[in-house]
């Protein structure tokens, strides 16, 4: 009789939906102990090998790609290799790249809970710091890749990819546990991410230089005409104070400046980099990225560089509080939207001699006495290609001197058109100046 009168649930709420989130029985990621031996055929890893016997990551040894494209050509397709036919298109689309620090991922369900706190934000990419995962490689679907150390569960860095930005991966190079970078394909240029994790203030300065050095031969090797960005937790405090970094920074920093932080100032300075993160005056607890466990300190050192050319294209980058996955590090998203710069050019008006002017007695007169003179001076020892030349000469040098320019017509392909109202007969066909191809003057009848 109990049974029958149980208290019915919520609209909404069912039995089976209660509980935690749902996880998969693996995280969608592939061996715990193994992580980075499975890679997909149609990715292009650079600077990585691996050995399938001992299910162990060996050290970079080769820097000679292979394209993507020619991968997909050689093996059947499937649903992974359809990833490739899609651009990023960033002049019609927002595009939204962010940097993380997740403290790590190296527990049951991390990943998957990652990816249930990002379906909140519209993302395409996302620099996640302190992966903490061994070796290197993607999932089995292919929306996460990371790179960390062979056998240590520390540092590690990789990036979380939407199903767009997964359609436009053409390669990711996995270079050590501190830098991880991926290429994608966009319009009108390509896209090249670099994710970091520098290393803390603990680090020796050694540690630091080298850090810097690969960053430096990162950056090299990234092809010119690419859109650069450069995301990652920095550990390092800019400040709010831009007073001779103008180039490199906006005026509405966070904190105060330290030493790390000129150092990083000093890198985007001298690969013309802009830190988004100073550009847009916000609240406070929008700027800083890491909060002490007391809640006293608070530091912006989770930053997003981008070339200084494009820096007008970023519409907003800000901090999410509200993004939890417990760490002390909050999300921070940055939106691009591609402005390019129409460059209309402005039709040049052609100027032609007025042949009319030939009608009048005397200024035939003027142009038979010109070419004569042009023609008696004339070199007669020459060949006759020569003596051609010098006869075209001659007769452009008197049209020249006895006619006057009419800058009151318009010449479209050789069609005469008269600002007056009335139109020319046509083409002129008797004239022997040929005048090339013009837009039409907007100035005019059109």
């Amino acid at each position: 009789m109990n049974d029958q009168r149980q208290k019915l649930y919520r609209l909404g709420r069912r039995p089976g939906e209660q509980g935690p989130r749902p996880l998969s029985w693996n995280q969608d990621r592939v061996e715990k102990l193994a992580t980075g031996t499975t890679n997909p055929t149609n990715r292009k890893i650079k600077h990585s090998t691996t050995t399938t016997a001992s299910h162990k990551t060996t050290a970079p040894t080769s820097s000679i790609p292979t394209k993507r494209n020619k991968i997909q050509a050689q093996t059947p397709m499937t649903t992974a290799n359809q990833y490739t036919s899609n651009k990023l298109k960033i002049m019609k689309h927002m595009f939204t790249v962010g940097t993380w620090n997740v403290r790590t991922l190296w527990a049951a369900g991390k990943l998957e809970l990652l990816r249930n706190e990002m379906k909140r934000y519209k993302y395409d990419i996302i620099g996640i710091s302190e992966v903490r995962w061994t070796g290197q490689g993607e999932t089995s679907n292919g929306d996460f890749i990371w790179c960390g150390e062979n056998n240590t569960h520390t540092k590690g860095v990789g990036m979380l990819l939407s199903v767009k930005a997964r359609k436009a991966l053409l390669s990711y190079n996995p270079i050590n546990s501190r830098l991880i970078t991926a290429r994608f394909t966009a319009t009108p240029f390509n896209l090249t991410i670099i994710n970091v994790y520098a290393p803390t203030s603990e680090a020796s300065m050694e540690d630091m230089e080298t850090f810097y050095d690969n960053l430096e031969e990162a950056v090299a090797n990234t092809p010119k005409k690419d859109i650069l960005i450069i995301t990652g937790d920095w550990n390092a405090k800019v400040g709010d104070n831009n007073t001779g970094w103008e180039p490199v920074m906006g005026k509405y920093g966070y904190g105060t400046r330290n030493e790390r932080g000129e150092q990083l100032l000093e890198f985007a300075t001298s690969h013309n980099l802009f830190i988004c993160n100073t550009a847009f005056q916000q609240k406070p607890n929008r700027k800083w990225t890491w909060e002490s466990p007391d809640g006293i300190h608070k530091n912006m050192i989770d930053l997003i560089l981008i070339q200084n050319r494009w820096k007008s294209s970023v519409i907003n980058c800000r901090t999410f509080q509200g993004a939890d996955i417990s760490s002390d590090h909050s999300l921070v998203l940055c939106n691009i939207k591609l402005k390019l710069k129409n460059l209309t050019n402005k039709p040049k008006q052609s100027l032609r001699l007025d042949t009319n002017q030939l009608k009048n007695q005397a200024t035939r007169n003027n142009f038979q006495t010109q070419l004569e003179q042009q023609l008696n001076s004339l070199d007669t020892n020459c060949n006759i290609d020569e003596h051609a030349s010098q006869i075209e000469q001659a007769i452009e040098q008197a049209i020249t001197a006895s006619l006057r320019y009419n800058p009151t017509q318009n010449y479209m392909g050789g069609a005469q058109i008269v600002r007056g109202g009335q139109q020319g007969a046509g083409i002129a066909s008797t004239n022997i100046w040929k005048v090339p191809f013009s837009s039409p003057n907007r100035n005019g009848p059109w």
